[in-house]
């Protein structure tokens, strides 16, 4: 703030002279009379002395010029406290000229606050389309409050992708302010890139799993269940048998393959899910024989509605497969109101203390006819949601498998 401008906020309640006399006093007060120029903490210091030393409504505009100026100070402290780059602009004719950056500014783009200062800031920070910088220039004009992916060239050189997010702000006398912040987000994209490209090569390997795999399998899985229709040798029957419950074991594990394939995509569009609906129906695609269940989860979680199914489904054959087929299960909530999270539980024989860390590694399994798939699937949906998952042991001795968010 300069004298000037001081002088005349004083001046709209005591007129020219009279707020030239106060002010100027106040100035020599603290040593800078003559100045033009003065920092906000000189400013807040010479309203102060004209607060206390003068009567009438020029105290009032005094106190109120002081706590804007404070507010002032404190701003310009939050602004060269964000580890991001940040700048503030004015506007002539919708085209954003630099009035202060921050010291992340500085060093991420390479200009000093001499060289930024009064300067347009899409010609400042060069874009590899100048068309992309018109676009900002306008956008800030226009947009209250925003955010949009922008390219800018740092003080290396290198093209680097920030998420842009400002607001604007009307000052006194119609002036508009604005303030906008760059967050490097150039790893994100990356690693958002290298995701989609993984995602491709899994849709091939479901592909050449689900087709060039799975076809042949089955072909020959006919053709032994056609041989023990015919073959009356109660030794050769042995031997077709041990081939048909082959085929079976490779059928499931190339079951656990795929699903386990496709938990390493994102996961899909969440929504709210009711727990009791989908570990019903999950129960209802698992060839359960004698088993029951008991679901006591009426809370619904933010998630994708066909992974959470996934994860049911997974958890149920679990405990057909090692607690048995009549096994019992119980489905319920963890914490008041299901905030913690969820569990599944089974009456079976349990898992051993010494297990349980290994049952969610890929290929890890206590049944020696399990494929060790199921349970690394469970961690890897419980993951993506953000959650974590356990194993202890159930109130009947079984395993107790707790989904907690």
């Amino acid at each position: 703030m300069d004298r000037n401008e001081l002088v005349s906020k004083f001046a709209e309640t005591v007129g020219i002279e009279k707020a030239e006399s106060v002010v100027d006093e106040a100035m020599a007060d603290i040593g800078i009379e003559g100045s033009s120029s003065m920092t906000n903490t000189d400013a807040r210091d010479v309203c102060e002395i004209i607060h206390h030393e003068h009567d009438g409504y020029i105290t009032l505009v005094a106190s109120e010029l002081r706590v804007q100026l404070a507010a002032q100070e404190r701003f310009a402290a939050l602004l060269e406290n964000i580890p991001d780059p940040a700048v503030v602009v004015t506007f002539d004719q919708q085209e954003p000229y630099v009035s202060s950056v921050n010291d992340a500014f500085e060093v991420e783009f390479g200009y000093t606050r001499e060289e930024a200062v009064g300067a347009s800031l899409p010609a400042l920070i060069s874009t590899p389309d100048q068309a992309a910088a018109d676009i900002v220039a306008n956008w800030w004009q226009n947009t209250n409050q925003s955010e949009q992916e922008v390219t800018r060239i740092t003080a290396t050189g290198e093209a680097r992708t920030y998420l842009f997010r400002s607001v604007i702000v009307a000052r006194e006398g119609g002036e508009v302010e604005g303030y906008g912040i760059y967050t490097d987000i150039s790893e994100r994209k990356r690693r958002e890139q290298q995701l989609a490209s993984q995602n491709e090569r899994l849709d091939e390997f479901v592909s050449i799993v689900s087709h060039d795999l799975r076809n042949p399998l089955s072909v020959a899985a006919g053709h032994t269940d056609l041989l023990l229709e015919t073959v009356d040798d109660e030794t050769v029957r042995e031997r077709l048998q041990a081939v048909r419950d082959a085929h079976d074991r490779m059928e499931s594990l190339l079951e656990d393959l795929l699903e386990l394939a496709r938990q390493g995509q994102v996961v899909g569009s969440t929504q709210r899910v009711d727990l009791e609906t989908v570990s019903t129906d999950a129960w209802a695609q698992v060839d359960t024989a004698d088993a029951t269940l008991t679901v006591d989860a009426p809370v619904s979680v933010d998630g994708d509605p066909d992974r959470l199914q996934q994860l049911f489904e997974n958890l149920y054959r679990n405990a057909v497969e090692h607690a048995g087929p009549a096994v019992a299960v119980t489905v319920g909530t963890l914490g008041e109101g299901g905030r913690d999270g969820f569990y599944v539980a089974d009456d079976g024989p349990g898992i051993a203390a010494a297990d349980r860390e290994r049952v969610f590694e890929h290929g890890y399994s206590t049944d020696t006819d399990g494929t060790g798939f199921g349970l690394s699937i469970v961690q890897s949906i419980a993951e993506a949601h953000g959650w974590s998952v356990s194993v202890t042991e159930s109130e009947t001795g079984g395993a107790r498998f707790e989904i907690r968010r």
